[in-house]
C-alpha cells in the first residue's frame, strides 16, 4: 500500500463525501491551491490544514507530523500570540501580530480572530471585539450573514476554527447586551443552530468535544439568565460527558462552574453533589498548580494533542546512528555537501521528493507527514487511539478485540504497523496473564532494536509516538521483572533524549507525558509530581491527570506525611478517577476510603 500523505487524505475524504474542490476551498484558498495541495505540491501552513480537515468533519490531532522549522515556527509564533494576550503583554502580543504574514485569507482571518481577542481580554472592549470577529468571519466564510445563514447553515462546509469564531461572536452580543431579552432569544437562536451543525458534522470525534463544551456553555449562560437552570444543567451536562469520555481537561471548569450554581439556585445541598465536589477539586488544583495566566474559558483556547517533529533534526539523527558522513548522504541527492548542511541545521526544508529520497537511503518508512499508523482511513486512526483510550483505563478484553480489528484494516507488510498490532498484543496478553513477563519483555525488546541500540542505550532518533509505547512498556515489564534500576535507567535516557529536541514537550504531550507518568511512579520526586501536572493544565488534556494526582499521593506517603493530609489527596484522586471514567482505579480508591479509612464518598 503506498503512503498517504495529508494532501491525498483530503483528497479521499473530500471525493468519499462528495464534496467539490470549489465547495472545500470556499473562502479559505483557490481551487489550483487545493488541487496542489492534495497532489502533495503545496507546503500548506498547520492551520489551512486544520480548517480543511474540520470542514470534512475530521480531526487532525489524529495525526504525528513531520514539519520543516518555517511551518513549525508559524505553530510557535500562534502560540506566542496567544501566550503574549493571555499575559497581557499588550505591545508584545501587537508587535507579534503586525509581523504575522499575510499570505492567504487563512492568515487574515487569524489576525483578525486575534485582534478580536485581545482588545476583549485586555480591554473588555465587546463592541470593537465583535467587528473584528465579523471581519474574521466575513474572510471565509465570505457570504455569510445571520438571517440567510438559517437556511444556508447546512449548506456550508465549516471547520471548528470557524465556528469559534461564531461562538466568540455570540458571546461578545450576549456580553454587552446582557440586559436585552431580545439580543439574548437571537444568540440563543444561533447558538442552537450552532449545536445542531456541531451534532450533525463533528459527531464522534473529539473536536465534537471541544465544541459541544464551548456551545453547550454558553447557552447554558443564556438558560441561567432567564432562570431556567434545570436546562443550564442538561447542557452542561452533556458538554461535561463529552468532555470526560475524550479525557480533556480544558474547558471543564468553567462548565463545572455554571453547573454548581445552577444546583445552588434550585437548593440542592452541596454535600450532596458530585459535581461540587469536581468543581472543588479542579479549582484548588487549578489555583495553586496552574500558571496564573492559563485560559479557563477562552472560546480560542483547546488541548494540544498533535505530535511534531522537525525534518532536520529526523535526518541528522538517522544519518549519525547510522554512522553515515553528510557526503555520504548527499551523494545522488545534493549537489553538494554545503546543501545538506542546510537541511540538517533546519536553515532550508528539503523539499517532499528530495525529504523521500533521505529516507529511502536510511531506511526509513516515514514521509513527511504520518499518522499513529500507516493508512489512509480516518477510521482505522481513530481505531487506534480508541485501543489507546481502552489500555489506559485497563479494559484489556475490549482492547484485544479492537486490536484484532486493527490487525484486518492495516497493511502489516509495512513494518511501523506491525509494530504497532504487536505491541498491543503483547500489552494484553501479558496484562490478561497469558504471557510470562520473560517473553513478553523479550518481544519488546526486539520490537525496539529497530530504533533503541540496547548496548549503546542511544536512539536513532528523537522516539516517535508509537516508539515512545514501546519504550514504556519495557519499562514497565523490567519493573515487574524486580529490574527496577535497568528501567529507570532507560526512562531517564527516554525523557531527555525527548527534552533535547527543539520541540517543546507540550507539542509532544502524548508521547512524552505517558513516559514521565510511569517514571514518576517509579522514582520521581514531588517536583518533577508538580512538574507533571503541570503539564496536564498546560496542555489542556487529562490523559494521566488522574494519574499523576496518585502519583503525588503516593510521594505524600512515602514521606510519611500524616494521614489526615494524604486522606484529603486519596478523595480528590477518587473523584478525579471518577470525572473522567477510570472505573478500575476509581473503584480501588472507593474501596480503600471506605474500608480503609472509613471516609464515604458520592
Amino acid at each position: 500500500m503506498e503512503f498517504t500523505t495529508i494532501g491525498s487524505l483530503i483528497r479521499k475524504i473530500r471525493r468519499s463525501k462528495h464534496v467539490t474542490r470549489k465547495e472545500l476551498s470556499y473562502g479559505v484558498c483557490s481551487e489550483h491551491v487545493l488541487q496542489e495541495l492534495e497532489a502533495d505540491r503545496y507546503a500548506a501552513d498547520v492551520l489551512m490544514l486544520d480548517i480543511l480537515l474540520q470542514r470534512l468533519g475530521q480531526s487532525p490531532d489524529k495525526f504525528e507530523m513531520v514539519l520543516g522549522s518555517s511551518l513549525f515556527n508559524m505553530v510557535r509564533l500562534r502560540d506566542l500570540i496567544s501566550e503574549a494576550v493571555y499575559r497581557r503583554k499588550r505591545n508584545l502580543a501587537e508587535l507579534l501580530l503586525r509581523s504575522y504574514p499575510s499570505r492567504t485569507q487563512v492568515d487574515e482571518m487569524y489576525r483578525c480572530r486575534m485582534n478580536a481577542f485581545l482588545v476583549y481580554h485586555m480591554d473588555k472592549d465587546c463592541a470593537l471585539a465583535a467587528k473584528h470577529l465579523q471581519k474574521s468571519i466575513a474572510l471565509t466564510l465570505p457570504d455569510y450573514s445571520y438571517e440567510p445563514f438559517y437556511e444556508q447553515m447546512e449548506n456550508h462546509l465549516i471547520s471548528a476554527v470557524e465556528l469559534e469564531n461564531l461562538l466568540a461572536l455570540e458571546r461578545m452580543n450576549i456580553e454587552r447586551n446582557t440586559g436585552d431579552s431580545h439580543t439574548r432569544e437571537i444568540s440563543k437562536r444561533h447558538l442552537e443552530l450552532c449545536l445542531d451543525y456541531i451534532e450533525k458534522h463533528f459527531r464522534g470525534d473529539e473536536e465534537y468535544a471541544k465544541l459541544l463544551s464551548k456551545c453547550a456553555w454558553l447557552v447554558g449562560d443564556i438558560c441561567y439568565l432567564e432562570k431556567d437552570y434545570v436546562q443550564v444543567m442538561v447542557f452542561c451536562k452533556k458538554g461535561i460527558d463529552e468532555l470526560r469520555k475524550n479525557t480533556i481537561l480544558y474547558f471543564m471548569l468553567p462548565l463545572l462552574k455554571l453547573m454548581v450554581k445552577s444546583e445552588a439556585a434550585l437548593g440542592i445541598a452541596p454535600e450532596q453533589s458530585k459535581w461540587v465536589q469536581y468543581y472543588d477539586i479542579l479549582t484548588f488544583l487549578w489555583e495553586g498548580y496552574a500558571e496564573k495566566w492559563y485560559p479557563t474559558d477562552s472560546l480560542f483556547h483547546n488541548c494540544y494533542q498533535r505530535d511534531y517533529h522537525l525534518d532536520h533534526e529526523l535526518i541528522r539523527s538517522e544519518r549519525e546512528a547510522h554512522s553515515m558522513t553528510q557526503a555520504q548522504l548527499a551523494e545522488g541527492i545534493y549537489q553538494n555537501t554545503e546543501s545538506l548542511s542546510r537541511a540538517e541545521t533546519g536553515k532550508v526544508s528539503p523539499s517532499k521528493k528530495t525529504f523521500e529520497k533521505m529516507m529511502d537511503k536510511l531506511g526509513l518508512e516515514k514521509r513527511r507527514y504520518n499518522g499513529c499508523v500507516i493508512t489512509n482511513s480516518f477510521e482505522v486512526m481513530e481505531l487506534k487511539r480508541s485501543i489507546d483510550g481502552l489500555l489506559m483505563r485497563r479494559e484489556y478484553q475490549k482492547a484485544r478485540e479492537a486490536t484484532q480489528r486493527l490487525r484486518d484494516s492495516l497493511d502489516l507488510d509495512i513494518w511501523e504497523n506491525m509494530m504497532v498490532v504487536r505491541l498491543y498484543e503483547i500489552i494484553t496478553a501479558k496484562r490478561l496473564g497469558e504471557m510470562p513477563l520473560e517473553e513478553a519483555y523479550i518481544k519488546l525488546k526486539n520490537l525496539a532494536e529497530r530504533f533503541l541500540n540496547f548496548e549503546e542505550r542511544t536512539f536513532s532518533h528523537i522516539p516517535m509516538r508509537n516508539e515512545v509505547l514501546v519504550v514504556n512498556n519495557i519499562c514497565i515489564t523490567l519493573c515487574s521483572l524486580e529490574r527496577k534500576d535497568e528501567a529507570i535507567d532507560l526512562f531517564r535516557i527516554t525523557l531527555e533524549r525527548i527534552k533535547n529536541s527543539k520541540i517543546q514537550i507540550k507539542y509532544r504531550y502524548r508521547s512524552f507525558q505517558i513516559l514521565f507518568n510511569n517514571y514518576i511512579r517509579e522514582c520521581g520526586t514531588m517536583q518533577d509530581a508538580l512538574e507533571e501536572l503541570q503539564i496536564e493544565f498546560l496542555c489542556g488534556k487529562a490523559m494521566e491527570f488522574s494519574l499523576c494526582m496518585n502519583n503525588i499521593l503516593q510521594i505524600l506517603s512515602r514521606n510519611n506525611i500524616p494521614d489526615d493530609e494524604c486522606d484529603i489527596w486519596a478523595k480528590a484522586t477518587y473523584y478525579m478517577f471518577d470525572l473522567f471514567l477510570f472505573e478500575s482505579d476509581k473503584k480501588m480508591y472507593k474501596d480503600f476510603l471506605e474500608n480503609k479509612r472509613g471516609i464515604k464518598v458520592l
